[in-house]
C-alpha cells in the first residue's frame, strides 16, 4: 500500500480559506497529521509567484495531476489544490480524500469498504459540497451581506498592496453577489438590502423564480437536524470522522466568519456551532477519534432532508444535462449560465426554480446511482425510507 508522505518540508494547501472547500482539505490536511502551509496568504512573495505558476501549468496540462483523472464533465476550479513534498499535484477536495484513503489503514478511511456507510458518507459528501455550497454563499451575500468582511480577507491572503485594495475589494464583492443566481440564489423581484449599494444588491433574475425562502429554510432545517444528531454522537456516522463530516464542516464553516450568518447558526444549533469550531481549531482528540459507524434511525432525518432536496435536484439536473446533450448543445454551467443557455425549469420541496444544467452534477450523481444500484435490495429497501425519490 503506498504511503503519505511525513517529511520535515511541509505540504501546501493553495486556497483561499474563504472557500469551502479549501476548509475541508484543510481539515483533511489536520486529520492525516500532516505538516502543511496554506498559501498564499502565509507565503513569500517569491513562494506565492511559484506556486501560483505551478497552478498556472496544471491547468493548462503543461503539469500533470498526480489526481485525479479528469474527464470532460468535470470543472476545473482555481481553488483547492494540495501540493506534496514528492511533487504531488492533486486537486478536488473530494478526490483529495480518496487519494488519501488509498494510502491508510481501513479503520482511518473517511469513505469507508462497507457499502452502505460508503455510499451515505459519499451522498452526504455531494450534498454538502453541492446544494451546501447555494445555502452558505447564499448566507455570506445576502444574508450576511451588510456585515461580511470577506473581500477585506481576501485582499490580506492576497497580499495585495494599499493603494489597489479598495478597487479589487469592490470588484471582488460585486462579482460574487452577481454570481449569486448561478449559485441558486436568485432574489424576488424588487428585493432590496437597506444601506448596500445598488452593484451589491442580492439580484433577481427576469423570468427565473425566486429561491431566497426555498434556501433559508433549507439550511434552517439542515441546522435543527445537524444540531439534534451532534447531542447524540461526535460525528456524522458515529464515533469517527467520515468524509461526511468534512464536507460540511468546511460548507458550513465558510459561515463562521459571516456575522449574520454565524449568529443565526448559533442562536438556532449551539451545538453544531461548537463542534463546527472544535473542527476549525483541529480539535487533535477529536480528529483522532476511532469507533464505530452507524447508519441507524439517528441518521433519518438528515437523509429524509437530502431525500426532499438534494436529490431531486441532481435527478432534474441529469435528465435536463442529458437532453440538451441529445439536442446538440455543448456549453454547460457557469459560462451557459451567463450566455442564458442549457436551462431548465424545475420544483424542489414546491418550489419553482430555473437552473442551467451542470456536468459535474451529472458525473457524481451517475456514480451515486451506479453505487446505489450495487446495494442490496435489503440495504436500498432501509435507506429508501428516507431517500424517496432515490427510486424514480
Amino acid at each position: 500500500m503506498p504511503v503519505i508522505a511525513k517529511t520535515p518540508a511541509p505540504w501546501v494547501v493553495w486556497t483561499s480559506e474563504l472557500s469551502p472547500f479549501g476548509l475541508k482539505v484543510i481539515l483533511l490536511c489536520r486529520y492525516h497529521g500532516l505538516r502543511f502551509r496554506v498559501l498564499p496568504e502565509q507565503g513569500t512573495t517569491a513562494e506565492r509567484i511559484r506556486y501560483s505558476l505551478r497552478r498556472e501549468l496544471l491547468t493548462r496540462g503543461v503539469l500533470p495531476l498526480t489526481w485525479p483523472r479528469l474527464t470532460a464533465d468535470d470543472e476545473f476550479p482555481l481553488v483547492p489544490f494540495l501540493f506534496g513534498p514528492d511533487g504531488e499535484n492533486l486537486y478536488d477536495s473530494t478526490a483529495i480524500a480518496e487519494w488519501f484513503d488509498q494510502r491508510i489503514e481501513a479503520s482511518r478511511r473517511l469513505l469507508p469498504d462497507d457499502p452502505v456507510a460508503h455510499f451515505v458518507a459519499a451522498l452526504i459528501d455531494d450534498y454538502a459540497d453541492e446544494f451546501g455550497l447555494y445555502m452558505v454563499h447564499h448566507n455570506r451575500w445576502k444574508v450576511s451581506a451588510q456585515d461580511n468582511d470577506a473581500s477585506a480577507r481576501l485582499v490580506r491572503e492576497l497580499g495585495i498592496p494599499g493603494l489597489l485594495k479598495q478597487p479589487v475589494m469592490a470588484r471582488w464583492q460585486r462579482r460574487q453577489t452577481e454570481r449569486l443566481p448561478y449559485l441558486f440564489s436568485v432574489a424576488p423581484d424588487g428585493f432590496h438590502l437597506a444601506g448596500m449599494p445598488a452593484g451589491v444588491q442580492p439580484p433577481s433574475r427576469p423570468g427565473f423564480p425566486a429561491t431566497h425562502a426555498l434556501l433559508e429554510d433549507a439550511f434552517e432545517r439542515l441546522i435543527g437536524i445537524l444540531d439534534t444528531l451532534l447531542q447524540q454522537r461526535p460525528f456524522i456516522l458515529g464515533e469517527r470522522m467520515t468524509l461526511a463530516d468534512a464536507a460540511l464542516y468546511g460548507q458550513l464553516g465558510m459561515n463562521l466568519s459571516d456575522p449574520s450568518a454565524c449568529r443565526w447558526m448559533q442562536s438556532r444549533a449551539p451545538a453544531l456551532h461548537a463542534w463546527l469550531l472544535r473542527l476549525h481549531r483541529g480539535d487533535a482528540a477529536l480528529l483522532q477519534a476511532s469507533g464505530e459507524l452507524r447508519i441507524d434511525t439517528a441518521l433519518e432525518p438528515l437523509l429524509a432532508e437530502i431525500g426532499r432536496v438534494f436529490v431531486p435536484l441532481m435527478q432534474q439536473n441529469l435528465l435536463s444535462y442529458e437532453r440538451w446533450q441529445a439536442q446538440g448543445e455543448i456549453l454547460f454551467n457557469e459560462p451557459a449560465f451567463d450566455a442564458g443557455r442549457a436551462l431548465y425549469f424545475g420544483e424542489i420541496d414546491g418550489h419553482e426554480f430555473c437552473h442551467v444544467a451542470k456536468t459535474f452534477q451529472a458525473k457524481v450523481w451517475r456514480q451515486r446511482l451506479s453505487e446505489w444500484q450495487a446495494l442490496s435490495e435489503a440495504a436500498r429497501g432501509k435507506l429508501a425510507a428516507c431517500l424517496v425519490n432515490m427510486e424514480d
